[in-house]
């Protein structure tokens, strides 16, 4: 096929035949000229539409438009160089004059004018471009067209207008706001000029200037002038980041550099922190002063010893370096002071050495593996014995492989992703089965460690069987320990029960004694009051007057006998329900019982009252009478504080016995959240050897006396466990005295 187009040689201009699909035919002798050049390496065939393509051609921009026509299944491209036309088509722009002042001699003005702009234009560095207000090209230079070069763009027109060149630069620029801005700067600045600067998007950046072109005061066109400055902008970020970085090593505390140039040095000042010296002393005696000569203790070509100013010795790394300037020697040399990481890297060494002492040398089992696949990757030798395995077995086996698959343990993997994710270690309870099919019960404390990076497991392992099966046994000993303590508790709380019963049985014997002693003077009335009928019957004094008398003292004296009954009856009725009651009115009710034996025993019984800011003392009376605003409430069993109080009573009662001075003191108080109840007596006291026992069951001073020594045992669980109060015991300077708190209560 190549003769039937080899008459394209011919032709000055390229010519390309291509068939539908895009592939060449056929170049003539021109294209291959410049394809050999370097030019239309890039033209896409495949696409057929006209377009507009620029080229470097012996050092010249080039501007070519393309003509595609169709012949015999194939597409013939011809290129036409139009640089020419761009340059000079619109040159003679009459618009730039009034029509009415053209004449041949204006004319001629104008092409000359015309042309020196041109030549000056075309000598230009700068890419220059120039339109008129009609939108015709007036000129374009060969820098204007460099600055286009490899960019191809359809055109759709039959010339080059003003707004073809626009799309190109638009194209090219990395922002999407080209026209906007052009339409601006044509707007706001037709009478001066502008200057900005315009990044196309492969990273040149150019300075815009836009001058308005103007004749007779009008604006006749406009010159856009384009000045490439991208090496510019690169220099001044590299001196930037050169001043920056200089600027960061000069303050640097961490990095020393030092320079020597035509004898002049430089040292900055982390340099002469690292030498522990100043500047001006380092400078005058050069880093060669500074450096250890030793070459056996260097660790490396590129570390070296320093002698500080203060006599320590370090360890840096140092880069040293020479270049030429103006045919001398730069020699430059930059330290990092490496001693602590070099110490650090020892130590490191050591803790590593003593890792695998305690690692193979352990007693106890002890194996690594990976996080990750979960295999083996080391083991100890008690490891070994303990599992039976060989250390290629261990090492091809994974962690998972030891464990029991029937067990029901929460995932290993689950485990390990918890224990890296909180950088802490745990305790995993598993079965294992050894190498000879035995299962054993094993403590897995599994812990991450790591070093550069790389994190490992690190598993020791303790059996547990023995330990699991004690704890077994153990349990079961604790069950029937359990049942056995149960039935203590059910024995002690029989135990009490009858105490408490022996108590009230007790109380009841020495109730009856007082019922006793308080019938006596009224039964000795009642049979004076009979006896005395009979004489006033013999002595005829039996008037019915007289007999009313006798029958209403009578009546007097039995009324007080079944008051008495009825006293006795509610204070050994049981309270089945924690109550509110008043401690005044229980302390009345207990001295209507108790007074007449403390009265014949020759004991005097006082009763003082403090509620709040009223003061009172009663003195061998029943009658208590509340002050105004009294109020000493508690919560709980009325009948069951009385007995506490009855047996704290009786017991000073029987200690005043053999005493002189014979004084039972009631103190009551009324304190902001408590009520206080204290039973003081004169009887001498209780031994000190004997008060921490005296609240014990069973124990008593009045065994001769027929005492049970359950009394305050029972007074003190009663206060203490039914009433949540407490009661207590001291001497005093003639006695003791005992103290009951309780929490008050307010209506």
């Amino acid at each position: 096929m190549e003769p039937l187009y080899s008459c394209f040689d011919c032709f000055s201009y390229p010519v390309a035949a291509v068939d539908l699909s895009g592939s060449s035919v056929y170049f003539n002798k021109e294209f291959q000229r410049l394809y050999n050049a370097g030019n239309f390496r890039d033209i896409d065939f495949s696409s057929c539409q006209k377009r507009i393509f620029f080229c470097s051609d012996k050092g010249e921009m080039k501007c070519f438009s393309v003509n595609i026509s169709a012949a015999d299944n194939l597409n013939i491209w011809s290129f036409t160089d139009v640089t020419s036309y761009i340059n000079k088509k619109s040159m003679l722009e009459v618009s730039f004059i009034d029509e009415d002042r053209i004449t041949d001699e204006n004319l001629k003005k104008v092409v000359e004018k015309n042309r020196r702009l041109a030549d000056v234009v075309e000598l230009m560095e700068s890419g220059v471009f120039i339109e008129g207000t009609s939108g015709n090209v007036v000129q374009v230079n060969n820098s204007f067209l460099k600055m286009l070069s490899g960019f191809s763009s359809p055109d759709d027109g039959s010339d080059f207008r003003a707004e073809t060149f626009h799309n190109m630069l638009a194209e090219l620029c990395a922002d999407d706001d080209y026209f906007l801005i052009k339409e601006r700067i044509i707007g706001q600045y037709s009478g001066s000029t502008y200057t900005d600067e315009l990044t196309f998007s492969d990273g040149r950046i150019f300075t815009r200037i836009f001058y308005p072109l103007h004749i007779d005061s009008q604006t006749r066109g406009y010159l856009w002038k384009f000045k490439n400055i991208t090496q510019r902008r690169k220099l001044e970020l590299y001196r930037f980041e050169m001043e920056t970085m200089l600027t960061a090593l000069e303050a640097s505390e961490n990095v020393g550099l030092y320079q020597e140039y035509k004898g002049i040095r430089f040292a900055n000042n982390g340099l002469a922190h690292m030498l522990r010296t100043d500047r001006e002393s380092l400078i005058s005696k050069g880093i060669d002063h500074f450096i250890e000569k030793d070459e056996t203790e260097r660790f490396d070509e590129n570390t070296v010893k320093l002698k500080r100013a203060d006599g320590q010795t370090r360890i840096a790394r140092m880069c040293a370096d020479t270049m030429k300037v103006e045919g001398m020697t730069v020699r430059t040399f930059s330290l990092i002071d490496i001693t602590e990481k070099i110490a650090l890297s020892e130590s490191l060494k050591i803790n590593e050495e003593k890792f695998r002492n305690v690692f193979y040398n352990n007693t106890a089992p002890m194996l690594m593996f990976d996080p990750a696949s979960f295999a083996i990757i080391d083991v100890n030798a008690s490891a070994l014995r303990f599992y039976g395995y060989t250390p290629e077995e261990m090492r091809a086996k994974t962690i998972t492989d030891l464990k029991n698959k029937k067990g029901k343990d929460k995932g290993c993997r689950e485990l390990v992703e918890e224990f890296i994710s909180n950088n802490s270690g745990g305790v995993v309870q598993v079965k294992h089965m050894l190498a000879d099919g035995l299962m054993r019960d094993v403590e897995l404390l599994i812990t991450p460690i790591g070093h550069n990076g790389d994190v490992s497991m690190l598993v020791i392992v303790e059996d547990v069987s023995e330990r699991l099966k004690y704890q077994a046994e153990l349990e079961t000993v604790n069950n029937n320990l359990k049942q056995i303590v149960e039935q203590e508790i059910d024995k002690r709380r029989r135990n009490e029960e009858l105490l408490m019963e022996k108590m009230r049985l007790a109380e009841i014997g020495e109730m009856i004694g007082s019922i006793a002693h308080q019938w006596r003077q009224p039964l000795n009335t009642l049979g004076i009051l009979i006896q005395d009928i009979m004489d006033a019957k013999e002595f005829g004094e039996l008037t019915d007057e007289y007999l009313r008398e006798l029958v209403y003292k009578g009546m007097n004296q039995i009324d007080y006998m079944s008051r008495t009954i009825d006293d006795f009856r509610d204070f050994f009725k049981p309270t089945k329900q924690a109550e509110m009651f008043d401690i005044k009115t229980s302390v009345a009710q207990v001295l209507s019982i108790i007074l007449p034996q403390l009265i014949n025993h020759s004991i005097e019984c006082i009763v003082y009252c403090c509620c709040g800011s009223c003061e009172k003392a009663e003195l061998n009376t029943e009658f208590l009478p509340l002050c105004p605003g009294h109020d000493m409430k508690v919560t709980g069993y009325a009948n069951e504080f009385k007995q506490v109080l009855l047996n704290l009573i009786s017991n000073s009662k029987d200690a005043l016995a053999d005493r002189d001075i014979r004084i039972i003191k009631i103190s009551l108080f009324a304190e902001e959240d408590h009520v206080k109840v204290q039973v003081e007596d004169t009887g001498g006291g209780i031994p000190e050897s004997l008060m921490d026992r005296i609240f014990d069951p069973y124990f008593t001073t009045k065994s001769d006396k027929g005492g049970t020594g359950i009394g305050l045992y029972m007074s003190k669980a009663i206060i203490e466990a039914n009433m949540k109060g407490s009661l207590s015991v001291e001497n005093t300077e003639d006695g003791c005295r005992f103290s009951v708190n309780m929490q008050r209560r307010y209506d």
